[in-house]
């Protein structure tokens, strides 16, 4: 009877035991990375009333009887293979183990021992170390060496927020690509400024800059030059005066560039318009010793307008006027000649083309020469002066050309002429008369006394005095009629519409301008009205060639280049490094495009290579499926700053829980080598922004409640019973 007591309470014990694991199971429901556990019974020791007797001749064996003494609590096993269920978080330190062919774990330390999880919930504490949000404890991982890769030989605390890695290092930009598409028709490429773009880029300490590039239409049709402006760093100051470099040393090839207008790029100074005036007339040593002169600077679209003749546009005629050291000059009396003058034609290049154009006949009256019935040219022996003759008949047949008479309506007394239309002067064809002609007596000249005649047979045109024989109109007869009605203009009657060249230097040296110039800029003076504009050099830029056929580009410098170098090296110092810059201009295209241009400027090769980067400060980490941790930087960098190795044992279920989520390994799971594997070794993966749930099915421990409350409830039932029999025992005395 005891013995029914005994074991009744030996099945209370391991089913409450039972219990006690099935409610740390259901209480765990929500713990993240926590593994269920389950409860092995096993039968406690028999006793033997007899022993088993093997059989005889006469008869069979005999089994052993034997009355069990109860139950026991066996073992407490841990599902640790099986995985929870995930659960999205979007944090990027929430990171889940998904095994494929044997169980991971993250490794952590306590401070004092590595120990193992699989609740993946981490944050970054103040030390830039990854730790586990619940207990603090330090995430150990694989650190990176100075060259980027992963150092694998053992793990330690994963300081992901180091101070070396807090910033990403800057590039320099190596490469600049220009694209899009040039119209002949688009006004800025056909204006004095030209066609502007910028080129962002770094130097080799993140140091941004911008360099400023104009395109201008320079020749016929798919012909352009490309100009460098400036270098501007980014408190707006010029980099190219900073070093002391000149644009055709940085960007050109000493004879393609043109003459791109910068004025309002700079500022003149306050009170500083006299002294620019005053540098602009003060007079250059000439080529000779002791010797002075002036150069006046006219352009070839100037000269036409002036004096009536058709040369190409792009040249500049300079007009040399020796001086004393005062800028002084000596005029004849007689002509008003300035003495000693020298005139020199100039193409784009600064190439000296005065006889290539003094050569030729439509041209060589212009240069004080003559051609002769034949054609044939003799240039003067010295380039002087450029000269246009203009006669009184030349005035009346332009007048005539452009049908500016007006009828007169006087009779015409003389029957015989009626083949001659007669035309009356106005008053203001009158007063070009007297302006043209000052020293020929026409101040009597009035619209009463002279009119202009026009021979309908032959188209002959001639003066003749009308009314009164008055002595004005017989004066300007006569003059006409003996060659005398003959004005010779000269450069001297347009120097004050010439511009004087300043050297950009010595205007820097006077502090003119609210900045500094680059050395090579043209500052070009006109002394009529004060005015001033500045130009780019000849020597920096390049030739565009286009292809007439398709818009591609054929070459920009000479053929066979479509790229050109910016070189930033020149200005290259211990303390602000610089690395040239390779521009590609092989994707510009010369199209039509409804008059506007889209040409276009980036920094790198369009493939982002070369493109340069500014210090780049951190501004995000991430986990990979290897466990490989990046950082992302503002500069567009991408940083690999650490790795998560994972711990595996041969009997996971082996190792000892220790709480707080975390396990010890054991001598039944195995030892931890201290290194660590890859989680991808065997195919396992961690998955970033989600988290593994608990593996409890609560419908299984419900089931098992309901199993190991019955199991319980009959136990109790078996002492009650044998109660209720010791009871009748007893009562046998009574």
């Amino acid at each position: 009877m005891m013995r029914a007591l005994y074991s009744s309470v030996a099945g209370l014990r391991t089913h409450q035991t039972k219990m006690d694991v099935l409610g740390n199971n259901i209480s765990n429901v929500n713990t993240v990375g926590f593994k269920s556990s389950r409860v092995t019974f096993s039968t406690m020791m028999y006793q033997t009333l007899t022993g088993a007797s093997g059989p005889n001749g006469t008869s069979g064996g005999i089994n052993a009887k034997q009355i069990g003494l109860g139950v026991s609590y066996a073992a407490t096993s841990m599902d640790i293979e099986t995985g929870g269920a995930s659960e999205n978080t979007g944090k990027a330190f929430d990171l889940k183990i998904s095994d494929k062919n044997t169980t991971s774990f993250f490794i952590v330390n306590t401070g004092t021992e590595n120990v193992f999880t699989r609740a993946g919930a981490f944050y970054v504490d103040s030390s830039g170390t990854l730790c586990m949000e619940s207990t603090g404890y330090q995430v150990m991982g694989w650190q990176v060496d100075e060259n980027g890769n992963i150092n694998k030989n053992t793990v330690s605390p994963l300081r992901i927020m180091s101070a070396e890695n807090q910033t990403s290092q800057p590039e320099f930009t190596t490469r600049g690509k220009c694209s899009g598409i040039l119209d002949d028709n688009s006004p800025n490429v056909n204006s004095d400024t030209g066609y502007n773009m910028s080129l962002n880029f770094y130097d080799n300490l993140g140091y941004a800059y911008n360099a400023k590039f104009a395109i201008q239409k320079t020749g016929d049709k798919g012909e352009y030059t490309v100009n460098l402006l400036d270098i501007i760093d980014a408190n707006g100051k010029s980099m190219v005066t900073q070093y002391g470099q000149k644009l055709g040393n940085l960007f050109g090839s000493g004879s393609q560039g043109s003459h791109v207008d910068v004025t309002n790029s700079y500022t003149i100074a306050s009170g500083k318009s006299n002294a620019l005036k005053k540098l602009a007339l003060t007079p250059k040593p000439g080529t000779e010793d002791g010797t002075f002169n002036l150069t006046y600077n006219y352009s070839s679209e100037l000269i036409n307008q002036c004096m009536g003749s058709k040369l190409p546009s792009g040249l500049t005629i300079e007009y040399v006027i020796p001086t004393d050291e005062n800028g002084t000059y000596t005029k004849d009396e007689t002509t008003g000649m300035i003495e000693g003058t020298t005139v020199r034609v100039r193409d784009s290049s600064g190439a000296d083309v005065t006889d290539t154009y003094a050569s030729q006949p439509q041209f060589a009256v212009l240069f004080g020469g003559t051609v002769d019935d034949t054609g044939a040219v003799t240039p003067p022996d010295e380039f002087t002066n450029m000269y246009q003759k203009i006669t009184a008949m030349d005035i009346a047949q332009k007048w005539v050309d452009l049908n500016q008479l007006e009828k007169s309506t006087r009779v015409d007394p003389n029957p015989g002429e009626d083949k001659i239309t007669h035309y009356k002067l106005n008053s203001s064809q009158i007063d070009q008369l007297k302006s043209t002609f000052p020293t020929l007596g026409f101040d009597g000249l009035t619209t009463d006394n002279i009119e202009l005649q026009v021979n309908g047979e032959d188209n002959t045109i001639s003066f003749a005095a009308v009314g009164d024989d008055t002595q004005a109109a017989v004066d300007i007869l006569n003059s006409i009629e003996d060659g005398g009605a003959v004005r010779t203009y000269t450069l001297n009657d347009y120097m004050n519409q010439a511009y004087l060249t300043i050297d950009a230097a010595q205007a820097n040296g006077l502090d003119i301008f609210t900045s500094q110039l680059p050395e090579d800029l043209e500052i070009r003076f006109v002394e009529g009205d004060g005015s001033f504009k500045i130009v780019t050099p000849s020597e920096d830029g390049f030739k565009l060639s286009f292809s007439t056929a398709d818009g591609t580009l054929n070459y920009i410098g000479q053929n066979g280049n479509t790229t050109q170098t910016l070189k930033l090296s020149l200005m290259a110092t211990e303390e602000n490094p610089f690395t040239d810059i390779q521009i590609d201009f092989s994707a510009l295209k010369n199209l039509a495009n409804g008059g506007t241009s889209t040409a276009g400027l980036v920094n790198g090769n369009g493939s982002g290579e070369g493109t340069g980067k500014k210090v780049g400060t951190m501004i995000g980490l991430s986990v990979d499926s290897s466990g490989m941790v990046f950082a992302s930087y503002s500069n567009g960098n991408t940083s690999l700053v650490g790795q998560i190795p994972v711990a595996r044992f041969a009997n996971a279920s082996g190792l000892e829980s220790i709480g707080d989520n975390c396990f010890r390994s054991t001598m039944n799971s195995g030892d931890f080598d201290g290194i660590g594997e890859e989680i991808n070794s065997d195919g396992s993966t961690i998955n970033a922004g989600t988290l593994e749930m608990s593996n409890v099915d609560l419908a299984t421990e419900f089931t098992q409640m309901i199993t190991t409350q019955r199991g319980y409830q009959a136990n109790s039932r078996v002492i009650s019973t044998s109660d209720s029999i010791l009871e009748e025992l007893v009562n046998l005395k009574r």
